[in-house]
């Protein structure tokens, strides 16, 4: 009930994107370079920010860090996946059918939430400090790491919610794009995620600052109207970065797949080689827009976002900081933990033995012998 209400009150703001593109006749584009041109037009002052700054980039760092662990943790599932399913999924391929798995769809997208709703946590904390940073030298107070992280964390609940439906939306689409046979992916959807995307872009600022969803939204919604062509500039100057990024990891994936010594990829548990094989490209393009494009885009919507709605942060408590810390640390000592049990320990644990029971129930409803 509570998650419903709060993608509705994010809703507006996505809404209104789609009224001001409407009204001023504008068609948010990936490819228009006046965009990058305005990204690269705002760079200046997050440039000298994070230059005097350097905690940004340790932050910056850390979520490539939950981000790249994140990606590897989803992929253990993968492995526990009889070949069985792969098979079935191949053929129906051949046949240009759907697959017709039930049970294993569910529960790979329940792993793949609850990976996402984890490391959502590290991102909105991480996320929540960069902007911060910007709220501490704007209010005249040395920014250090603690001091940052004590501002992220006042606000965790929202933050953290709304940093999982961002994720959600986001992963969605990337999925979505990807080449497949059936069901590609429509401009209507396109346009709908760009305006949930430039509509939302002030929300993390404003939440960070203490605001409600409902405030936060109302507040971008006000920034959207008098700022329409720099959010929008700001925000798919980003995007257009992310697809270069993007598409230079697809084709570094095909070349190490393609160069791979681990076996035949149409093998026992190829899919799951498959993925583990995608992580280097992979790793190394979010590096790249984690760590050196991301913290610039994070200080440019705070300081847009403080120049409509000026914030003075309060002194931060080194006991707030502090908590901040643990809480990070906390996170990454249980992902290691967990990473750890899953991929030594599942047999074990009998998770893969659930998982095959699923994969033999999907198999024996569409006829297959598992």
């Amino acid at each position: 009930m509570f998650f419903s209400k709060s993608r509705e009150a994010l809703n507006v703001a996505r809404d209104e994107a789609k009224a001001v593109f409407s009204a001023t006749r504008t068609t948010p584009s990936v490819l228009n370079i006046d965009n990058l041109g305005t990204f690269f037009g705002e760079m200046k002052y997050a440039f000298l920010l994070i230059l005097e700054e350097k905690e940004i980039i340790v932050l910056a760092a850390l979520q490539w860090l939950a981000i790249a662990g994140a990606y590897l943790l989803w992929t253990q599932m993968l492995d526990w996946i009889p070949d069985s399913v792969w098979q079935e999924v191949a053929r129906a391929s051949e046949e240009d059918r759907e697959s017709a798995f039930s049970l294993i769809d569910f529960a790979l997208l329940g792993w793949s939430f609850l990976v996402i709703a984890a490391v959502s946590y590290p991102l909105s904390v991480l996320n929540a400090a960069m902007v911060a940073v910007h709220y501490l030298r704007s209010s005249g107070q040395k920014s250090t790491i603690f001091a940052a992280l004590g501002i992220a964390v006042q606000n965790m609940g929202r933050l953290w919610l709304f940093t999982v439906i961002d994720a959600w939306i986001t992963v969605s689409a990337i999925l979505d794009r990807l080449p497949k046979k059936r069901g590609r992916r429509t401009a209507v959807e396109e346009a709908l995620y760009y305006a949930w995307k430039i509509g939302t872009a002030p929300v993390l600022p404003s939440l960070a600052a203490g605001n409600d969803f409902f405030e936060a939204a109302a507040q971008s919604v006000t920034i959207l109207r008098k700022n329409t062509l720099r959010v929008i500039g700001v925000r798919m100057g980003y995007s257009l970065i992310a697809w270069v990024v993007g598409i230079l990891a697809y084709g570094g994936a095909l070349y190490v797949v393609m160069n791979s010594d681990m076996g035949p990829l149409d093998g026992p548990n190829g899919i799951f080689h498959f993925y583990v094989l995608m992580a280097l490209p992979i790793f190394i393009a979010v590096g790249i827009l984690n760590v050196l494009i991301r913290p610039f885009y994070m200080i440019m919507l705070a300081r847009i976002y403080t120049e409509k709605f000026p914030y003075k942060a309060a002194p931060v408590a080194p006991a707030a900081g502090e908590h901040g810390a643990r809480g990070l640390a906390l996170f990454f000592a249980v992902f290691i933990v967990t990473f750890l049990a899953v991929t030594y320990m599942a047999e074990p644990l009998g998770i893969t033995g659930w998982v095959e029971s699923l994969a033999a129930k999907d198999l024996a409803r569409i006829g297959q012998v598992p």
